[in-house]
């Protein structure tokens, strides 16, 4: 897949937990916690719990004996190492001991496994694992300001650790529409939530690990709603990461949308662009028809700009910076964005990067006929 599609165009850090891991709860010295580790062929150990009242990871390596018993230690990263645990079987779950370093004092750990959750996902955008799951139960979103954007009345809604906000329709919509939109923000949140949580996890040993969201609506019809996501983190990789990852949803539907959706320069019907797997039937579509043709277009429209401007730095003229996958709409038209090496990230996604709708409309996709 490509990683433009995944995350909106950056991604260098795995926030995505073992392939296969063993859930528990319990408590460490009296404390709640969920723990979850996985034991490869060789015994080797990759974990990590959380306190409930802190909900911050703490990373655990180490080895599985031949009894089965499990001696860990907490990585603060750097190759530093804090504490002890040491786990051994009983019954279904598991007792031991947590020792700190420096006094030894030692406090009994007792884990049983934790209750799986029944609900499948079916996104893998918004879809939380178990491990994450328990993590979040604690936390609540709280209601931090009212807009009003293109009439619609929307609430803002916060999470209070991660500072992570988005918003919730309140007019506009028929009553079953809002409660269908509602319910796709509320589980980007909570997955903007976890991500968060773990991006700061994975720069453990690292006091520069951040991870910073900013939501806003672009353009809400009664067919489609745009919404740019734009997303700055530090998750303890070699340079800080950017980018914007818009939304567009199919109001009826809650359907993500395609470019062609609105969009189309090739052959035959935009409904028919795509096979049963999702991917596009002319897999050259977009090198070799979509990005040169965005290159010609914005040459014209913007021939100052697309030259890097008067310090020319940046230079939009090669088809390949065009990014089909990073798109939102917006009153005046539809917003493409641009995708540079790391060398030149503040060349991404410019403000002037607009198709105006007159123009669109001579290309349309499935959708362009209903929008402004």
């Amino acid at each position: 897949m490509d990683v433009r599609k995944a995350v909106g165009l950056w991604v260098s850090w795995a926030l995505a937990a073992p392939v296969h891991a063993d859930v528990w709860q319990g408590e460490l010295g009296g404390a709640p916690v969920v723990m979850e580790w996985s034991v490869d062929n060789e015994g080797e150990v990759d974990g990590r719990y959380f306190y409930r009242k802190f909900h911050n990871d703490i990373a655990l390596t180490g080895k599985r004996d031949a009894q089965g018993a499990l001696r860990l230690s907490e990585s603060l990263g750097h190759g530093e190492a804090r504490a002890d645990l040491a786990l051994r079987p009983s019954g279904t779950g598991w007792v031991g001991e947590w020792r700190e370093p420096k006094t030894k004092r030692a406090l009994p750990v007792t884990l049983t496994p934790l209750a799986m959750s029944s609900e499948e996902g079916t996104d893998e955008a918004d879809w939380i694992d178990d491990y994450n799951r328990a993590r979040l139960a604690d936390l609540r979103l709280r209601r931090v300001g009212e807009q009003v954007f293109l009439g619609h009345r929307l609430s803002w809604w916060e999470e209070p650790v991660s500072r992570i906000r988005w918003f919730r329709l309140e007019s506009g919509y028929s009553a079953d529409a809002m409660a269908r939109l509602n319910r796709i923000f509320e589980r980007r949140q909570w997955r903007a939530v976890v991500d968060a949580f773990e991006c700061v996890a994975a720069a453990q040993g690292s006091t520069l690990g951040r991870y910073q969201q900013a939501v806003t609506p672009r353009l809400l019809t009664p067919r489609v709603v745009s919404i740019s996501i734009e997303t700055s983190a530090f998750c303890g990789g070699a340079h800080p990461d950017s980018g914007d990852a818009p939304l567009n949803m199919e109001v009826a539907s809650g359907r993500v949308l395609h470019l062609e959706d609105v969009l189309w320069l090739g052959r035959g019907e935009p409904q028919d662009a795509r096979g049963e797997d999702g991917l596009l039937r002319d897999a050259g579509y977009e090198s070799k028809v979509l990005q040169p043709w965005l290159a010609s277009v914005f040459g014209k429209l913007y021939p100052r700009e697309m030259a890097g401007g008067e310090g020319g730095g940046c230079d939009y003229r090669g088809p390949e910076v065009w990014n089909a996958f990073n798109w939102y709409l917006t009153p005046k038209g539809m917003q493409i964005g641009a995708f540079f090496a790391r060398a030149r990230k503040d060349c991404d996604n410019p403000a002037w990067s607009l198709l105006p709708w007159a123009l669109v409309r001579q290309h349309p996709g499935v959708l362009t006929p209903r929008l402004p």
